[in-house]
């Protein structure tokens, strides 16, 4: 793991870097895998007959969370948003790199508690550290690149929708983008449906983890697929807050949710119901996919006519 210095000042609420990673980051790296973060580079086995998926996230301070958020949060929001990715292609977690740009606030209890969180999420995903880097920034941010596991072959994709198959999303939607205002848990510490997504992999035939809003997501499934997503507006999953909001267009296209949304053959209903009750989590048929259609997402209302959305998701520029 490296690490760079911005100059040769040294700042006393802030830990050295070098003991920063020798002595907080490396009792959560894997010994064999990675020296204990002691080598510029992990070498790593991939088990017979899986292959790796990787992925990554970067949170940015003032984008993807306040300024003065704490510690915690970032870790935490950091891990799901990459555990997310993982999630929606049937994946299990392997290993991961970190990068963090250590912002002017960040001192060394901020620090502290934020590998504390780290740590306990990667014992909660089973997840060991690789390596990664280690900066000064003047805008503090986290991110991860992920590696996963999957059976040779058996990732799931945006691009396998078939027609007439049905359109799921697991959790409620909206619940992320109505707790980013205070913070709140949905928004502070998900938990990706990760138990699910494994489940389903050999039933799902496309896939895609909600962050960017669930409209904007399913046009990703739209267009790599080849077809069309009509969506039945009065079957979105809501909470209770996102009942009381009101507001349906600003829930479907507000993103944070980190749930999983996928098409699957309507033979597969019965089946996926029992998997989602196995692994406690709230599954909702939402609507159809219909190949060669215009590739887009529509938001149907009761009577069939289409609900206008001017904004169909978090575009970061």
């Amino acid at each position: 793991m490296t690490s760079h210095k911005q100059d040769d000042k040294q700042d006393d609420k802030l830990l050295d870097e070098f003991a920063f990673i020798t002595e907080w980051l490396s009792p959560l790296a894997d010994n064999k895998a990675a020296a204990r973060l002691g080598d510029d580079a992990a070498q790593v086995a991939v088990p017979d007959g899986h292959e790796l998926v990787i992925s990554t996230d970067m949170l940015v301070a003032n984008v993807h969370f306040p300024a003065d958020a704490k510690a915690t949060l970032i870790a935490n929001r950091m891990l799901a948003c990459n555990i997310s990715d993982l999630a929606a292609k049937g994946a299990q977690p392997y290993g991961c790199l970190l990068t963090l740009g250590v912002a002017e606030n960040w001192d060394s209890a901020f620090l502290q508690e934020f590998v504390q969180a780290l740590g306990e999420g990667l014992k909660t995903y089973d997840m060991q550290l690789w390596g990664g880097d280690t900066v000064r920034a003047r805008d503090g941010f986290a991110g991860l690149t992920v590696h996963g596991l999957v059976p040779q072959g058996e990732m799931l994709t945006r691009s396998g929708a078939q027609d007439g198959d049905d359109v799921y999303v697991t959790g409620s939607i909206g619940d992320g983008f109505l707790d980013l205002a205070d913070l709140g848990s949905a928004y502070a510490a998900p938990m990706p449906p990760l138990a699910f997504g494994q489940a389903a992999r050999n039933l799902a035939t496309a896939a895609i983890d909600v962050s960017d809003g669930l409209m904007a997501d399913l046009d990703h499934i739209c267009r790599a697929s080849v077809g069309g997503i009509d969506i039945e507006a009065n079957a979105i999953p809501l909470s209770e807050a996102g009942r009381a909001h009101g507001d349906l267009a600003a829930l479907v296209c507000g993103g944070d949710d980190l749930q999983i949304a996928f098409t699957a053959q309507p033979s597969h209903a019965d089946i996926l119901g029992i998997e989602a009750e196995k692994h406690r989590i709230a599954l909702t048929r939402i609507g159809k996919f219909t190949a060669n259609a215009a590739p887009k997402a529509i938001l149907r209302a009761e009577d069939g006519q289409e609900i206008a959305l001017q904004k169909r998701g978090f575009r970061h520029f």
